[in-house]
């Protein structure tokens, strides 16, 4: 089987992660196949860090 990354650069996006991250993982968790999500924060000064280390607390798949 074969392995889906998603690489995802972030700026400033507190906002946004959450419900980036829940929409793509509503529609890979229907394919049935194995993936991983890669945030990279590119230098943020809100929380955007926070809330991606929050996803890979929870979510293993969830690369940061």
């Amino acid at each position: 089987m074969k392995l889906l990354s998603f690489v995802i650069p972030t700026k400033n996006e507190e906002e946004s992660i959450l419900p980036l991250y829940s929409e793509i993982k509503k529609v890979l968790d229907k394919l049935k196949s194995q993936y991983e999500i890669i945030f990279v924060d590119d230098g943020s000064t809100d929380n955007t860090f926070a809330q991606m280390r929050k996803l890979h607390n929870k979510d293993k798949r969830v690369k940061i």
